[in-house]
């Protein structure tokens, strides 16, 4: 048996060994000494074919578009002018980040030597100064330091301080040769400090409402940077452990747990895999959405992992692919013609265009995978990306926050590395063969949700916590965003979510060209049954019917049904729209906030997408269009919307109740539009509506609870 002494002898060697903390009587082994500096051929490594050499050079530049936005908001520590920070420099989320982005973003830019040069050797030393001045700033402020952040609380072992310390160690691992051995050892103690934490600390396992999906890959980076920049630390080994299960459970489902293939390490698939975060068709759900916003962010913070890898020279393992095809192919599904996924089950974020987060999913699986779609996506999103930069002034979307900002150039690093170290060279589909590959009808049960994508639109229903349904022209994310209650609107004020409405039926339908969901909500505390339909034609056309019934002391004070969010094209404020009432301007970003009423029974919305409305019975139809002044919001990003259905003043429903059609003619002029009015029909027959549109017929039976499409 041991000493007392000898105990405390044998753990104060394993701090040493871990933070080179310095004790009495015992020799201090610093970390920072088994730190592996980054091969200069790995820094300075340049593409190997043309089209990777054009990619890799559009990155670099909008990083560097980024370092000249941050340039001059550097603050320096009152006291400390070889300190940095950026923002308001404090402890938590939203102060940290932008500050260890900032580190790699100018670390990148000061040591990377791209294609072509842009930095002049000055600029390159004032990013390097930059860099180091921050890393002063967080290596004493985090929990390792002893020191504060200028709110005087230090930052890290937090619930994600992983992420944001990894994007700092990263950056001294690029500017290792330029830090003294103070800093060295301040980089390497807090690296070491975020990367134990998850040795032997279970990765998160949640299907429902908060995903592990997320998480789980963001630690692991941390986790994979320590394995591959401390080689010779007495953990390497097991981080490496802990970064391959951290990334097995990123899309993990149940069937991983019977899964013996062999993945890393000669190890089967379920003896990596102890979670579930994902659904059985790969969609996840945070916010209490079914939300492709944290599928697109656990990809891509799951193949951000082959970077580290990377940078060691050593191959990717299978654990950064473990379900990347998976979750991979349900963007496709839904992807736009302008390269970032529709949300079809909404975004509580407000951010549609999200290309720049994005791009380095289509260069991962590109690079590592050989899909070739992914490499015709990538060409995409890096053009409608480069354009709404140049548009917000090197900012990547109209957030211009620094946090955002700084997210999206560390994820654009990730992209050119990989174009830089990884020697494979993809040729991407035609833009014809990309859009006919991208084309289908798919149910994805568990989300729940039916999506179709043709070359010329985009339709879905989705009935989780949101019941929505959009209807989307060819590059129609620039006209249409995902309002939450898209079509089925609002009835006295209330939305359709499950918060609000309950849901008593549903029926979906899938044919090889088409879908149709039917079903009813309980709104307004089970007043009223709100019975729908939508139908997605084969070609340009939706059809959504509604039928509303009341109890008998009920009154419909305020009615917003048909609801569409409103997006306006990059560059623009304007939009013209049409209908019984002639044409009118609609304007974002200032003015007046107003709503404007229209009698009409048909719309267009700036010769992209015609509406035609029939009411039974008939009457006076307004259609009201939210039209804002400013966004609002944690993210200020302007969101109109319009409803296609609406009455003029409060009223009883009739006994037979009240329906409504919209059918949706996607890529349509106005002048269309108002010719078609006449060429449908809309009759009512007890619980059954027919809607005629020209040689097609859509049958609604409310109640046999059915739609068919003939």
């Amino acid at each position: 048996m041991k000493s007392k002494s000898g105990c405390l002898r044998a753990v104060g060697l394993l701090l040493v060994l871990v933070y080179g903390t310095n004790l009495q009587g015992v020799t201090e082994i610093n970390p920072a000494q088994t730190v592996q500096p980054l091969a200069p051929a790995v820094i300075q490594a340049q593409p190997v074919n043309e089209r990777s050499l054009r990619l890799a050079q559009a990155y670099y530049d909008s990083i560097a578009a980024w370092g000249k936005v941050i340039e001059a908001k550097l603050e320096h520590v009152p006291g400390h002018n070889d300190w940095g920070y950026y923002g308001l420099g404090g402890h938590t989320e939203n102060d940290v980040r932008p500050i260890c982005y900032a580190v790699m973003v100018n670390a990148f830019l000061a040591e990377v030597q791209p294609p072509q040069e842009r930095l002049t050797p000055a600029e390159r030393n004032q990013a390097r100064i930059h860099a180091i001045a921050c890393l002063r700033y967080l290596t004493q402020a985090h929990v390792t330091g002893g020191g504060a952040c200028v709110n005087g609380k230090a930052w890290g072992n937090a619930w994600q301080s992983a992420l944001w310390c990894r994007a700092a160690g990263l950056g001294g691992w690029l500017l290792w040769d330029h830090l003294d051995d103070s800093l060295r050892q301040a980089v390497a103690r807090m690296v070491v400090f975020e990367a134990d934490r998850f040795i032997d600390k279970q990765p998160k396992s949640s299907e429902f409402r908060d995903t592990g999906a997320e998480e789980n890959p963001w630690n692991a980076l941390v986790i994979s940077l320590a394995c591959n920049m401390m080689p010779g630390h007495p953990h390497a080994q097991q981080w490496d452990k802990a970064a391959k299960i951290y990334l097995y459970n990123t899309f993990s489902v149940k069937a991983d747990q019977e899964n013996v293939t062999i993945g890393d390490d000669g190890k089967a698939i379920d003896k990596w895999v102890t979670t579930i975060n994902a659904h059985p068709d790969f969609t996840v759900e945070n916010h209490g959405l079914v939300h492709v916003g944290y599928l697109k962010v656990a990809l891509g913070n799951l193949l951000e992992n082959a970077s580290a890898y990377q940078l060691a020279g050593k191959p990717t393992p299978k654990a950064v692919l473990h379900h990347a095809d998976d979750a991979f192919a349900v963007l496709k599904k839904c992807m736009s013609w302008d390269g970032a996924a529709i949300y079809f089950g909404g975004n509580d974020w407000k951010i549609v265009h999200s290309q720049c987060t994005d791009v380095n999913i289509y260069a991962a699986m590109s690079r590592l995978a050989g899909d070739e779609v992914a490499t015709a996506l990538e060409d995409v999103a890096l053009n409608t990306m480069s354009a709404i930069q140049r548009e917000e002034h090197g900012f990547y979307n109209v957030r211009r926050d620094l946090e955002y900002g700084g997210f999206c150039a560390t994820r654009l690093i990730s992209a050119y590395w990989l174009h830089a170290l990884v020697d494979r060279d993809c040729k991407p589909i035609t833009p014809e063969s990309l859009n006919q590959q991208l084309c289908q009808v798919t149910y994805l049960g568990t989300a729940p949700a039916i999506v179709q994508r043709t070359p010329a639109k985009f339709a879905s229903f989705a009935w989780g916590p949101k019941r929505m349904a959009l209807a989307l022209p060819e590059n129609g994310s620039w006209v249409v965003w995902p309002h939450y209650s898209s079509y089925l609107g609002y009835i006295n004020d209330q939305d359709s979510s499950d918060k609000q409405a309950e849901l008593t039926r549903i029926q979906p339908d899938v044919q090889k060209d088409c879908f149709s969901v039917t079903g009813a909500l309980q709104r307004c505390e089970g007043k009223i049954t709100q019975d729908f339909s939508f139908t997605s034609l084969p070609g340009d056309v939706t059809v959504y019917i509604e039928r509303l019934r009341c109890a008998d002391d009920f009154k419909l004070t305020t009615r917003e049904t048909g609801v569409i969010g409103h997006e306006y094209e990059l560059g623009k404020n304007t939009r013209m729209v049409y209908g019984r009432f002639g044409k009118a301007t609609v304007r974002g970003i200032g003015g007046k906030e107003t709503i404007h009423e229209w009698i009409s029974d048909w719309f267009n919305v700036g010769d992209k997408i015609g509406y035609v409305i029939k009411r039974y019975p008939e009457g006076k139809n307004i259609i009201r269009y939210h039209d804002m002044a400013e966004g609002s919001g944690r993210v200020p990003k302007l969101q109109e919307w319009f409803s296609l259905v609406g009455n003029a003043e409060a009223k009883a429903i009739a006994s037979e109740g009240e329906w409504a059609c919209i059918v949706t003619f996607l890529n349509q002029a106005s002048d269309a539009t108002e010719a078609g009015v006449d060429g449908i029909t809309f009759d009512i027959s007890d619980d059954t509506a027919i809607c005629r549109i020209k040689e097609e017929t859509v049958r609604v039976d409310f109640r046999a609870g059915e739609t068919d499409i003939r």
